[in-house]
C-alpha cells in the first residue's frame, strides 16, 4: 500500500500516485484518473457510483475506495492558463513537442511537453506526461502508428480539447469528433490488436491534457 507523491508536473501541478490503498480522502476539487487497466479494478465513489479504468472523476470532500492504481491530480484548477506568469514558467520548463518527438508534423506547433513519469516494467508499463498548448485550435496532426507498440488515451486536464478521428489520411473527413473537458478521458481508439484509425488531438482553448501510453 503506497502513496507516492511525483514532481514531473510541479510546481504547476501536485499529483499523488497511489498504488493499493483502500481509501484516500480527498479535502479540495481534484481529479482521480483510474490506471487499474490491467488489472480490470473500478474504483469506488459514495453510494453505487464508481470511476471504471482509463476514466476519471473530479471530486471534492470525499474518500475514494479500492484504488490498486491511480493519479490523483490535486486541487488541479489552481493551475491558471490565463496568467500570463504561469504560462511562460511552463514553456520555459517543459519542452517543445517538436524537440522531444523530431517528428515533422510537429514542427512549429505550441505544444509543450512536462518530463514522463513512467509505471512498472514490460507488458502493462505505463508512460504518462502532462502537454500545454498555447493556443485553442491547434490540432498535432493525423496519424496512426506511434514510436513503440502502446494502447493510448488522453486525459484532459485544463481547458478544452478534442480527439478527431478521420476516415482516412486526408485531414477532411472526419469521422468522430469528441470534445474533452476537465476530467474527460475519451473513449478506448484502438482495437484488440493495438491497431489504430487516423486520429489526432485538437485544442479548442489552451489546455493541459495527459497521454496515458500502456505498453503492450
Amino acid at each position: 500500500m503506497s502513496v507516492f507523491q511525483v514532481d514531473f508536473a510541479e510546481p504547476f501541478f501536485s499529483i499523488d500516485y497511489v498504488e493499493n490503498e483502500a481509501d484516500y480522502r480527498v479535502t479540495k476539487k481534484s481529479m482521480v484518473i483510474n490506471l487499474a487497466e490491467r488489472e480490470q479494478r473500478d474504483i469506488g465513489l459514495s453510494g453505487e457510483r464508481f470511476i471504471v479504468p482509463l476514466k476519471a472523476a473530479v471530486v471534492q470532500d470525499m474518500v475514494v475506495t479500492d484504488l490498486v492504481r491511480a493519479f490523483i491530480v490535486k486541487d488541479y484548477e489552481r493551475c491558471d492558463l490565463d496568467d500570463p506568469k504561469t504560462v511562460d514558467a511552463i514553456k520555459k520548463s517543459w519542452k517543445l513537442l517538436y524537440d522531444v518527438s523530431g517528428i515533422e508534423r510537429h514542427k512549429g506547433l505550441p505544444y509543450y511537453k512536462s518530463p514522463k513519469f513512467c509505471i512498472g516494467e514490460g507488458s502493462g508499463r505505463m508512460e504518462l506526461n502532462f502537454c500545454y498548448v498555447d493556443k485553442g485550435g491547434v490540432p498535432s496532426g493525423p496519424h496512426r502508428d506511434h514510436d513503440r507498440d502502446f494502447d493510448e488515451v488522453h486525459a484532459q486536464i485544463r481547458g478544452y480539447g478534442m480527439m478527431r478521428v478521420y476516415e482516412r489520411e486526408d485531414n477532411v473527413h472526419i469521422h468522430q469528433e469528441l470534445n474533452m473537458a476537465p476530467g474527460t478521458v475519451h473513449d478506448k481508439m484502438y482495437d484488440s490488436k493495438g491497431m489504430y484509425p487516423w486520429h489526432e488531438y485538437k485544442s479548442v482553448t489552451p489546455c493541459v491534457y495527459c497521454p496515458i501510453e500502456i505498453d503492450r
